[in-house]
């Protein structure tokens, strides 16, 4: 995981949002293998092993190996996400994941790959590997997209998209999903819905 993604990183616990403080103890140039994070609001302590972020205790997420995904796939994800300006940071969840470093290397994109269904990739600048339940440890408004498989397209997660994305960010979700008024939906085929995130909405009185 290189260590600007560091700084994304947040304390899942139920409190106020805070960053985590870094252990750092083995490096690879700027990019951490090892290091223990901690939060200074309740002392929970989560750990970076072989660069991946780690804040679940389910050892065996990475049991099941997958194969590769294709050009396609990365493409699909980038243009659903609308990913045609370098510098944008996203989130792909799942088998989704699986397409990281595709994505990563087609739209010049800094990419968090969440719980991906497979062991750790060759380390990669701008993909940071995370494996994490609910609530999803990054700060709020930090994304400008997300994309789920279906075992990550679920109420809560929306409710997560919710919090975690920018206005006008991409949220792309299989085509069963049922989205909140903060969306405004752009296109759904049979497989995924694809939507943008608008805002909280604000009622005006008179």
């Amino acid at each position: 995981m290189h260590i600007e993604f560091i700084d994304l990183l947040r304390c899942p616990n139920p409190h106020e949002e805070t960053w985590l403080v870094a252990a750092l103890h083995r490096m690879d140039g700027r990019l951490v293998i090892d290091a223990k994070l901690g939060c200074p609001v309740c002392s929970a302590e989560f750990f970076i092993r072989d660069g991946v972020a780690i804040f679940t205790s389910d050892e065996n997420a990475d049991s099941t190996i997958q194969k590769s995904v294709d050009d396609d796939t990365a493409m699909r994800i980038a243009a659903f996400l609308d990913l045609t300006a370098p510098g944008k940071l996203v989130l792909l969840a799942g088998k989704e994941a699986a397409a990281s470093e595709m994505v990563a290397d087609l739209a010049d994109t800094r990419v968090i790959s969440l719980n991906r269904p497979f062991g750790a990739q060759p380390r990669e600048n701008k993909v940071a590997e995370v494996r994490a339940g609910l609530p999803i440890p990054l700060a709020a408004k930090s994304l400008d997209g997300i994309a789920l498989d279906e075992s990550h397209t679920t109420p809560q997660m929306l409710t997560e998209a919710v919090r975690l994305l920018r206005a006008r960010g991409r949220l792309v979700a299989v085509a069963g999903a049922t989205l909140s008024p903060e969306f405004r939906e752009l296109a759904r085929d049979a497989d995924h819905v694809v939507a943008e995130y608008v805002g909280e909405l604000v009622s005006l009185r008179r």
